[in-house]
């Protein structure tokens, strides 16, 4: 089984790497683990602040800054 990988961008610029856990009720949830696992951090996010690539991150992250 594959598991999907997502992007985020932090406030402070930096790219965060995360596994796909869901998307549902116009939210995307994201966990920090490839492998669920009990403790492993879940977060959820909005569809806009998630990217498919480190390359589409990057691209947004560059188009951000002043």
């Amino acid at each position: 089984m594959k598991v999907e990988v997502r992007y985020t961008i932090n406030r402070d610029g930096t790219i965060e790497k995360w596994y796909l856990e869901a998307e549902a009720d116009g939210l995307v949830y994201l966990r920090k683990t490839a492998t669920p696992k009990w403790n492993c951090c879940m977060k959820e996010f909005r569809p806009e602040e998630v990217y498919p690539s480190y390359v589409a991150a990057m691209r947004a992250s560059k188009e951000a800054k002043p």
